[in-house]
This record gives C-alpha cells, structure tokens and sequence, in this order.
C-alpha cells in the first residue's frame, strides 16, 4: 500500500516546494533554460572531502535567489550550506565514487545521486534539456512535477476522498441503528474497515504532493486534515469493538497500522478481526455483537477509562442497552448525569430509526 516517507526527506522536499527562497531560485534557472547542480553541506564538512570536490571558487556568501541563479550560468556544481543561508563555492568539480551505483543516465544526474549516497546528503539537479528539478537525499530520490499538473492531480484525488468519506460517515449513521437494533453483520464491519483503509492509503499518497506544493498546497492541506479528521480514532474504535478478541488500545493500534497493508477484500479484513469465514456470503450471514467503545466514546463522549469500566461491567452493548440508571450509576465514573445520558442517547437512536 502507501510507502511510508521518511519524516527527514519531507523536511527536505519542504526546502524546494514553492514559497521558499531556494525554489524561487531554481524556478529562475529553469525560466532561464539553464541546468544546475547544487549540493546542500556545512563549510566543515566540505573541507573534510577535498577528493569529492574539486576545483571551482569560493565564495562564502549570503544565499539570495539572485544569486545562485547567475553562479548558475557556470559551469560546474555550486555548494550551499545546509540551512540553504549561505552559498559557499560555485563552479565546483565533483569527483563521486564511481562504484556507488546509480539508475541515471545523464551526467549531472549521475554524479547528484552518486554524491548524495556517498556523502548523505541533498543533491539537487535541474535538467537544462527537460527544465525538471530531481531531489537527490540519501537513497531517496524525487522529481518534482509541474505545478499546474501537481495541483490538478491532488484536487481530483481529494475530490474522490471526500466522496469516500461522505460513504464512510453514512455508513457509521446506519451502524448506530444496527447496533441498537442488534443487527450488525462481519461483511459490514468488514466493509467499514476496507473504506478507511482506502481513505487512509490515498490519502497518504497525495500527502508528499502536497508538501510539494508549499504554499499553493494550502487549500488542499485543510481539504485533506477534514478528509482524515478523527478517521484513525473510529477505525480503533471498530477495531475495539469488532475484533473476535479482547483487545487494549494499544494492541488496537498495534493491529490498526497492520490493517492499512491488507488486501481490499473483505475476507481479508474478516481473518484480519479474527473470524475463519470461507465466503463474503458466509460473512453476511454472521452477526456480531458490539462492545460499545464506539457508541461511548463517540456519542457521548465518555472517556476511555470510564468506558473500559462500562465495558468490564456489561460485556457488549446489547447488554448495555437492556439496563437502568440505578445499575449503570454503580460503575466507578458513572454517576446518575452520565447515565441518564448514555440511556438518552441510546433510546434517541431508536427514535430516529423509526
């Protein structure tokens, strides 16, 4: 499913993405149809590989965008510290290790891979002949595509999330009345599981596109954070309430990181819970019954030590529903406000259902 990208190469692809002081720069090297070769490390580390860089000036100035771009127009690498503050040299020779293996064909893009393993640090190379800016760091590589087609990507991809989202969020509605009524099947659950993983894993997907955008990804940030908002906490929680077993929260979230690699098939997700089904229609015909975390936590907004104490006490929630506020009051953290409240909500659900 969806790779999961380092938090150090995202820190890195931010210093590129639009808004920036380096991007600006790069952006008028490509206007300018010219290539480049800009390799980001500290003045005492680059004293320390004079094998690696060779040739070229000094020059050991305050990085202004104007600058890099005419140090550009040079033949040769320039160097820039890592806090991209300051250029160092320009028209620099790099000599890599010719035994680092690489998947580029060109030269300048050969040599910004090599000297990124080799040194353990951002290469990045603008290409004169196709003006496309390629991130080198560490093993890592990363081609920034062009805006425009970046942006239109993203607001298609978010436009099918936020439709599989408004599916996930209706089907949670029907869940409610199929809990209270105790009609909930394995092939539902199954089904509510498959979508968030869905949602998660594409999600994931445009996340690096977005951070690519910089600040013209703004819009699609907030789309996106409402997309996946409080998503993770309900998947626990139908993790909590469905899985075969008596989980914790922490083994919940242990098995929830698990669930975003599964197969998008339902008999997947079915084993995933615990339960040996052999059909999706041997899945529709089993029942299974709610702990009641979700309800708790969700609808009535009781916290999660309380809740283990209600679901200690009664089990499930078809046990839960059938009590009074007398008995439901004796739980430690439950007093009569409480459960006259879980009551409510619980008799409130039935109403609209009918």
């Amino acid at each position: 499913m969806a790779t999961q990208i380092p938090q150090e190469v995202i820190e890195k692809i931010k210093q590129v993405s639009p808004g920036t002081k380096l991007r600006k720069a790069l952006d008028q090297v490509i206007e300018a149809q010219l290539g480049a070769l800009i390799v980001f490390i500290n003045e005492d580390e680059l004293k320390a590989y004079p094998q690696v860089f060779q040739a070229g000036f000094k020059i050991d100035a305050p990085f202004t965008p104007e600058r890099l771009y005419e140090l550009s127009k040079m033949d040769g690498a320039i160097v820039v510290d890592e806090h991209v503050s300051r250029i160092l040299a320009a028209n620099v020779h790099l000599v890599p290790d010719p035994s680092i293996p690489t998947s580029e064909t060109g030269t300048r893009h050969r040599t910004a891979e090599r000297i990124a393993k080799q040194l353990k640090k951002m290469v990045i190379a603008i290409s004169k002949r196709r003006n496309v800016v390629t991130l080198y760091y560490k093993d890592f590589k990363h081609v920034f595509e062009d805006m425009k087609f970046v942006l239109t990507k993203v607001s298609q991809t978010l436009n099918t999330l936020e439709r599989f989202r408004e599916i996930f969020d209706r089907d949670l509605e029907l869940l409610n009345y199929k809990e209270i009524e105790g009609n909930v099947t394995l092939d539902f659950i199954c089904g509510l599981l498959l979508r968030s993983a869905e949602i998660h894993n594409i999600a994931s997907e445009i996340q690096l596109q977005i951070i690519e955008l910089g600040i013209e990804g703004k819009l699609a940030s907030l789309r996106l954070r409402e997309v996946l908002r409080d998503l993770d906490e309900l998947t626990l929680l139908l993790i909590m309430d469905y899985h075969k077993k008596d989980v914790t929260e922490e083994d919940a979230r242990k098995l929830m990181e698990e669930m975003w690699d599964l197969e998008y098939k339902h008999l997947t997700f079915a084993k995933f819970l615990g339960y040996d089904v052999s059909s999706t229609h041997k899945a529709s015909e089993t029942f299974v019954v709610p702990r009641g975390y979700r309800l708790l936590r969700t609808a009535i907004h009781i916290p999660m030590n309380v809740s283990q104490k209600v679901i200690d006490s009664y089990r499930n929630l078809g046990n839960l529903i059938k009590t009074d506020v007398d008995h439901l009051q004796e739980i430690d953290g439950i007093g009569k406000k409480r459960a006259r409240a879980i009551l409510k909500t619980i008799r409130s659900i039935k109403r609209r259902r009918g």
